[in-house]
């Protein structure tokens, strides 16, 4: 109130000062801003642009939209990148690399998309969409990271067991008899909401071996590294127990499992999921999806 009564005493005065007031209050209370979707590119920069390599660089230079979405995106893998080490940064740009292939795959644009106008809402929408996703990923695994392990739901994190209730409605059948054998991969430990993988396979994983071996790794979690082995046949649709590591051919008495197995198998191996849950005491439980 007081900077709008001086600029009307300075109008009112006929001072060329106000001229300046004006200017200076126009920068401090700007108008209120479209959509950033809505906000063109200046020519300028939009010009600058049409020098980027391929038709997609193009399109997330053009668009307000996308550049705002990609500064946001990097804006949270700094984030992300300041919860970690030098290798878990590393680890962080590998997966971001997947992504960008990944959404270039999801959201593919050509020249002539460029050039049609109804074709360049389409893909700036997917654009749009697979960024923001991403954006939303990161910033959760960040937050995942931030605090303690007994404090995250128990399906990121592997904390209290209330948290985490796993499927026991019938598994649908499918086109497939699903074998111990097609447990053999590594895997993603998964969000049970989406079933999309929220590790990155490389710090954070669980590993079946072609010798029934299994290995789960994952430093926020207080049980982990697990080690054990998978027995010669059983069904793994209905549950599979991990037992200790022995030598082969051990006659002594099977120990304890270590933890149980279930697969929930899909008509493709690739889509395949797998519950792990360990013994009591331990209350870790978690879905994991195959590593793409």
């Amino acid at each position: 109130m007081r900077a709008l009564s001086l600029v009307s005493g300075l109008l009112a005065a006929g001072s060329k000062l106000a001229v300046l007031a004006l200017a200076v209050l126009a920068l401090a209370v700007p108008a209120a801003a479209p959509a950033l979707a809505e906000t063109p590119v200046p020519e300028a920069a939009a010009a600058d642009c049409d020098a980027a390599g391929t038709p997609s660089a193009q399109l997330l230079c053009r668009d307000a939209g996308l550049v705002a979405a990609g500064e946001a995106m990097e804006a949270a893998l700094a984030a992300l990148g300041a919860t970690t080490d030098d290798t878990g940064r590393a680890a962080i740009e590998a997966g971001q690399t997947v992504w960008r292939a990944r959404r270039d795959d999801a959201c593919p644009v050509t020249a002539a998309d460029l050039a049609d106008a109804k074709a360049t809402k389409s893909r700036t929408d997917c654009l749009l969409r697979v960024t923001r996703q991403r954006t939303a990923a990161l910033e959760s695994e960040r937050q995942a990271r931030s605090h303690p392990v007994a404090d995250l739901p128990l399906a990121v994190t592997g904390a209290a067991a209330p948290r985490f209730v796993a499927p026991q409605t019938p598994v649908p059948p499918v086109n497939r008899k699903a074998t111990l054998a097609a447990l053999a991969g590594r895997w993603a430990k998964a969000d049970p909401n989406d079933r999309t993988a929220i590790d990155d396979c490389r710090t954070s994983y669980l590993e079946i071996g072609a010798d029934r071996t299994l290995s789960a790794v994952d430093a926020r979690v207080p049980q982990f590294p697990l080690t054990g082995r998978l027995p010669a046949d059983g069904d793994p649709v209905e549950q599979v127990p991990v037992q200790p590591l022995q030598p082969e051919g051990a006659t002594e008495d099977a120990p304890a499992p270590l933890a149980t197995l279930r697969l929930l198998p899909a008509d493709s191996a690739r889509f395949d999921r797998l519950i792990l849950r360990m013994a009591a005491p331990a209350t870790f439980a978690a879905e994991f999806v195959r590593c793409r």
